[in-house]
């Protein structure tokens, strides 16, 4: 049995950063060859109570995302407001929809919010010998 870093691929595809309200972001594309599924887990501050965060899939041809076309919008809301999020955004991969694919996202907060996100694949992927993974 694989352990968790060994069954999925991890990549930071958007770095974390202040976004500000009303603003899209884009993040990098991911390759989603040789993947079944391809999940976004898409990290927030605080977003306020009832803000949101709005999530759109995009699938490209290319790496680039040149001419990508929308798979499916999700809003996630924030009832609370006081504490860190994470929104989970979910793709099977698909050659309909093309190779790469990627996240657009935004909030309707009331400030500047820091936003990340990490794409998480899984074929199989065997870490690098570098060090920076842990298991335990």
């Amino acid at each position: 049995m694989n352990r968790i870093s060994e069954a999925l691929a991890f990549q930071n595809v958007f770095a974390p950063q202040s976004v500000a309200a009303t603003t899209d972001k884009t993040t990098a594309y991911v390759d989603a060859s040789g993947a079944r599924e391809v999940a976004f887990l898409l990290s927030t501050a605080a977003l306020g109570a009832n803000k949101s965060l709005t999530v759109t899939l995009l699938a490209s041809d290319d790496s680039g995302g040149s001419d990508a076309q929308e798979i499916g919008t999700a809003k996630f809301t924030d009832k609370e407001g006081t504490d860190p999020r994470v929104a989970v955004v979910a793709c099977k991969t698909s050659a309909a929809h093309g190779r790469y694919v990627a996240v657009k996202f935004q909030h309707d907060g009331d400030a500047e919010v820091v936003c990340g996100v990490t794409a998480a694949s899984d074929g199989l992927y065997l870490p690098a010998g570098n060090g920076w993974v842990l298991a335990v």
